[in-house]
């Protein structure tokens, strides 16, 4: 019998583990982020007292599980470890101990998930909004003492615990020493304002994330917490780069863009900011005329290393259209838009099926993204016979086997079903043409597409295009701040595409759809946020 080579930290990943102080960590998937926080944690027990412990949170029950599950099979002690979802923590480690300080004899609580379901409650909701309304907290403590606890609200209700019983706090910092919170760019102004509040009272803080995941959701999701811990002077950030190749100056300007100031500049400058004089047409003939320049100075072979990403699909047909050497357009679909868990899945899995047809991917790379088969073998090797049966159907055939799709999501995210992403996939599979679109681009062909059609994928050359005011953002009183935040994030996405070099493209003239003329173009203010001008080269084609 073989036994399996045992796995050693890279130096990032060392770097982690002996770091002593509150600590932010930003990685990739398949990074090895979970190994690197399991060898911490047992880099940590190796020093606790024997009534102390860490804390542990993931944002799904599954990730929690596979957390601790290959923590215990390490064979190390569990001490008093927690490891649960942030709601298990808030309820089992805060509000049930310590809630009937709060008034002495309750109830004993019970968990429920709605407030809806309790009109005389219904006040409480707005508690996700408000923090000084004296009358709501007293609803509150009567919902608690009547043993009523609502899942939806739990971490306003630990919050009011943790700043009434100041004994809550004191058992917290005498039990753990850590908290760990994975997936940290999915926190709310709760989870982060109580992370802070135990990192404060003396309980060192690591929080584990990743920008881009937050980022290419573009609802909901605004990376500000993940972003404020990495500015915080209080955290060190170290990074796992692994699966993550793009060049040092582009890392550091899209940081400065989401604003984390970078403390030194790179002097090997890869974004560039290109004035052409004329419009999109000439911005397309300059990208042509320069193209085999470009591959020389940055040892490029193919077209496909070369991406043109636009906001919108108008602007993509149009730089198809202009464009005469050859190129592969990718249209937005409805999919690209959704930043649910079965849209990016759906997204990925065709994708995949036509990277498969090229042998550029295997059923056994597809699905050991989704599945662990160590911890979850026979779902392991159920996902491999749907997705073998996907791969391998004939394109024509896609639509009627709609019903695999189904299966393959059911079997990796049963908890996220959606009916409406569904419906589009059943649309998506009868359109030939929004097919085409998850066709990779053969060797001499250049890509197009979207911004948001760019999410996940990376090319050696970016050329960014709309980055003018009233497009990228888009601006008016209708605008909200989560409308600039979704515009911002979009950026962020096209910057980071870029492996080698990324171009912003900026000509004088921008072209209006809806009355077919020229106006004269204004740059995006996105291009002078913080000191990005400082970390950029800016020149005239």
């Amino acid at each position: 019998m073989r036994m399996k080579k045992a796995t050693k930290p890279t130096s990032e990943q060392m770097k982690i583990i002996e770091e002593q102080g509150n600590l932010v960590v930003t990685a990739k998937p398949g990074s090895g982020k979970t190994y690197t926080i399991v060898e911490k944690i047992i880099d940590i027990s190796r020093n606790l007292l024997n009534y102390q412990g860490v804390i542990a949170i993931s944002f799904t029950r599954k990730a929690s599980k596979e957390l601790e599950l290959r923590y215990k099979r390490k064979s190390i002690e569990s001490n008093y470890h927690f490891f649960g979802t942030i709601d298990k923590f808030y309820i089992s480690e805060i509000i049930v101990p310590f809630s009937k300080l709060l008034f002495g004899v309750g109830k004993k609580l019970e968990v429920k998930d709605s407030i809806d379901d309790y009109s005389k409650y219904n006040d409480l909701k707005k508690l996700k909004h408000t923090r000084d309304d004296k009358e709501l907290f007293k609803l509150l403590e009567q919902a608690l003492q009547e043993g009523v606890l609502f899942l939806e609200i739990s971490g306003e209700t630990a919050l009011f615990i943790l700043n009434k019983v100041p004994q809550c706090l004191t058992y917290l910092k005498a039990r753990y020493t850590h908290i760990f919170i994975d997936e940290y760019q999915d926190c709310g102004e709760i989870q982060h304002e109580i992370f802070l509040k135990l990192v404060n009272n003396g309980i060192t803080g690591i929080a584990v994330g990743d920008l881009d995941q937050a980022i290419y959701a573009f609802s909901n999701r605004y990376s500000r917490y993940l972003l404020s811990l990495i500015g915080d002077d209080s955290f060190t950030h170290l990074e796992i780069t692994r699966n993550h190749r793009c060049h040092k100056s582009i890392s550091d300007y899209s940081l400065e863009l989401m604003g984390v100031a970078r403390e030194s500049i790179e002097e090997d400058k890869r974004v560039l900011k290109i004035n052409v004089k004329g419009t999109d047409e000439h911005i397309i003939y300059g990208i042509e005329n320069n193209l085999d320049e470009i591959k020389r100075k940055f040892n490029l072979s193919k077209n496909s290393d070369f991406a043109i990403l636009c906001r919108n699909n108008g602007t993509a047909r149009r730089a198809a259209d202009f464009l005469t050497i050859e190129n592969k357009l990718f249209v937005d679909t409805a999919l690209d838009k959704v930043g649910e868990s079965w849209a990016i899945l759906f997204n990925d899995l065709l994708m995949s099926y036509y990277l498969y047809q090229i042998k550029e991917v295997t059923v056994l790379d597809f699905i050991s993204k989704y599945i662990n088969e160590e911890l979850n073998y026979k779902v392991f090797q159920k996902g491999l016979k749907l997705v073998d049966k996907i791969f391998r159907l004939p394109e024509g055939e896609l639509k009627n086997n709609f019903g695999e799709f189904n299966k393959i999501a059911k079997l990796i995210d049963p908890e996220q079903e959606d009916k409406r992403i569904l419906a589009m996939l059943k649309d998506l599979l009868n359109n030939e043409e929004a097919l085409q679109s998850f066709k990779p681009a053969t060797d001499n062909e250049v890509n197009i597409m979207t911004l948001h059609k760019s999410k996940g994928l990376e090319f050696k050359c970016v050329f960014l295009l709309d980055l003018y005011r009233w497009i990228l953002p888009q601006e008016g009183d209708w605008l909200s701040e989560e409308d600039y935040i979704q515009a911002l994030n979009l950026h962020y996405v096209g910057v980071t595409r870029a492996i080698e070099v990324c171009y912003i493209m900026i000509g004088e003239q921008r072209y209006r759809p809806k009355q077919g003329d020229f106006i004269r173009a204004q740059e995006s203010p996105f291009l002078y946020l913080y000191n990005t001008p400082n970390l950029r080269i800016d020149l005239e084609w």
